[in-house]
């Protein structure tokens, strides 16, 4: 954490933040102008692949109860909820696309592209884990690579969609991300991506819980606000960013985090799980599921 500049939001630059929340390691903010929400001062790359390779190994991080979310990422059975979660988002986007090259980016250990070629389509992954991508190429059989997307997009490969599972959070320059992401799409080719949804019943909860006790309570937003996760989208913001890079929405769904993926003792489930409950009534879910397509000037540059 060596960022000494000043604050800049990194979807439109405006440098006119407002503090949403002050936790142990970080400033949460919020852009004036865009309505972004950023994490500041962001992990640096190295500390973010860092992070990740600890995670694909041993599953330790700075959240205990994200212990075994990764250990899933290994699994390709039928009764995995994120083998169940890559199905239902393959249903979503072949609704709108046919199966065909797809490209994965941030793709890990590579079991979204083994469920993916199991329903005809012609998988390709990036990722910059070097632990994840071996998985990907020895377990699964994938062509893989392992390295920045910049390149692979410099090589001038096209796809009929590209996907990117939790990846735009991270990420410093979300828009030119996503641009990208346009510019190699074939035509009529779709952009499907998730990302934890920050208008959700978890920063509710815990920005009350904050607020009451004037900043003296940051434990519960520390489980939602994490180091790994620089970006926090809203509908609205998403909706946005996809604008600015030049692609139109083409379907928007919130959804919950399967609680069974979670390292949770049971009083903590139970939470959640009441929580989760009036998250549906609310229309407050933690997670944002995204379709997109590139409009013909986006997809043009």
């Amino acid at each position: 954490m060596s960022e000494t500049r000043e604050p800049s939001c990194p979807v439109c630059s405006s440098r006119n933040a407002s503090l949403r929340y002050r936790i142990t390691r970080f400033q949460i903010l919020d852009c004036r102008d865009c309505e972004l929400v950023y994490l500041w001062p962001p992990p640096g790359p190295e500390e973010i692949r860092a992070m990740f390779a600890q995670l694909y190994t041993t599953g330790e991080g700075s959240v205990p109860e994200l212990r075994s979310y990764y250990g899933f990422c290994y699994e390709d059975e039928p009764a995995n909820p994120l083998v169940q979660s890559y199905e239902h988002w393959l249903d979503e986007l072949e609704r709108h696309r046919a199966p065909g090259r797809l490209l994965d980016v941030g793709c890990g250990t590579g079991l979204f592209l083994a469920v993916a070629r199991r329903r005809g389509w012609e998988p390709f992954g990036i990722d910059d884990c070097e632990e994840a991508t071996r998985h990907a190429r020895e377990h699964f059989g994938l062509d893989v690579w392992n390295g920045e997307f910049s390149d692979l997009v410099a090589e001038g490969r096209r796809f009929d969609a590209v996907t990117g599972w939790d990846v735009i959070e991270h990420s410093r320059e979300p828009v030119e991300l996503l641009r990208a992401a346009g510019r190699i799409l074939e035509p009529g080719g779709m952009i499907a991506l998730s990302t934890p949804n920050q208008r959700s019943i978890l920063d509710l909860v815990a920005g009350a819980l904050y607020r009451a006790s004037r900043g003296r309570l940051r434990a519960p937003l520390e489980k939602f606000y994490i180091e790994q996760h620089f970006l926090y989208y809203t509908p609205r913001t998403l909706t946005a960013s996809l604008a600015r890079a030049g692609l139109e929405l083409v379907s928007l769904r919130r959804e919950l985090t399967d609680l069974r993926r979670l390292t949770l003792a049971p009083p903590m489930r139970l939470v959640l799980h009441a929580l989760f409950g009036a998250a549906r009534l609310l229309g407050r879910e933690n997670r944002l599921f995204a379709i997109a397509r590139a409009t013909p000037a986006g997809g043009s540059g």
